[in-house]
């Protein structure tokens, strides 16, 4: 299966002059910082436009397999997705907002926040006859699917000079980060602060990969979604006539969690900032004040896990069940 986009939605952010400048580390000139309105009167000018970049696919194989009582199918999809913002939030200005980007009004194609990549989804059943007590099915349902993406970035501020949520941001390399950083009166001083995050970066395995360049859009995965579910159903004749039967019926949905506690756990990107986890840096500083060589000021703070548990679905639940069929 293939999308293409045809005419997606593009959305511009028009007041602010196109004058801008660039910070130290940004010698290919890849994130500009802009420098107030084109017009005072108006906070912001927005426009929709259309694009045609964008597209989608996904590859699906199945085997399947019946052996006297036993019943068995396997599937996996392998399926990809880009586009220029994902167009999910409630107003123009969210979108424009909250889309990462070097260049916000000129953003690139990158990962969907819906890419799926790899899905694994099995089923096996089992019936078993009995003699004059009808019937009963046993089914194991399991399904794991890589993680969902998220962006590496800097979350609820920006440093470019623009009403962004988020920004994209430069990694430096181990020796550079120092230049983030000023020592804070009664606080950690500038080279704690750089340690730290150094430390940060070389714990991650895909932001210590970006040394020396800039994060990108929905890069970052969350771990595996693994989830098995057992269905046990018995289907009792009520009634000398053909077709009438009660199903008593126990669904365990998550048995894997319920096998063993740290199984089943399901994980997410949260959507607040539109899926973006921040590297720990607040911007302190803007332009034109800076540290030496044009470089922004920070502050690091240890930000946690990049991505949530789902708490309820990552638990066992069972449901029972009885249906009268006539």
């Amino acid at each position: 299966m293939y999308t293409k986009n045809i005419s997606d939605v593009l959305f511009q952010q028009l007041n602010v002059h196109d004058n801008p400048l660039y910070y130290g580390y940004d010698i290919h000139q890849q994130q500009p910082v802009y420098q107030g309105a084109v017009d005072d009167r108006f906070s912001n000018i927005y426009v929709l436009s259309n694009t045609d970049q964008g597209y989608r696919y996904n590859i699906t194989g199945t085997i399947s397999k019946r052996m006297k009582n036993f019943n068995g199918t396997a599937s996996y999809t392998y399926g990809e997705s880009k586009d220029l913002s994902n167009g999910v939030r409630n107003s123009m200005e969210s979108n424009w907002q909250l889309n990462q980007s070097l260049i916000p009004n000129n953003p690139k194609l990158a990962y969907s926040n819906f890419d799926i990549r790899h899905r694994i989804v099995s089923s096996i059943s089992y019936d078993h006859y009995w003699r004059t007590a009808g019937k009963t099915n046993i089914t194991l349902f399991i399904s794991a699917q890589s993680g969902s993406p998220f962006t590496y970035g800097i979350v609820n501020n920006s440093i470019q000079g623009l009403p962004q949520q988020v920004s994209l941001v430069y990694v430096p390399n181990p020796e550079e980060a120092i230049r983030y950083f000023k020592d804070i009166p009664s606080g950690n001083t500038a080279v704690q602060q750089a340690e730290a995050f150094n430390k940060y970066i070389d714990g991650n395995a895909y932001l210590s990969s970006r040394r020396g360049d800039f994060t990108e859009r929905n890069r970052g995965r969350t771990p595996w979604n693994v989830q098995a579910d057992l269905r046990i159903a018995h289907d009792l004749p009520v009634s000398t006539k053909k077709g009438q039967f009660i199903t008593i019926s126990a669904d365990v949905v998550n048995v894997t969690n319920l096998l063993y506690k740290k199984w089943g756990v399901q994980y997410f990107s949260p959507n607040t900032f539109n899926s973006t986890s921040s590297v720990g840096l607040t911007p302190t500083l803007f332009p034109p004040q800076q540290n030496n060589g044009n470089w922004p000021v920070f502050t690091f703070n240890e930000p946690g896990q990049t991505y949530s548990i789902d708490y309820f679905n990552s638990r066992a639940q069972i449901q029972l069940g009885v249906r009268y069929t006539f």
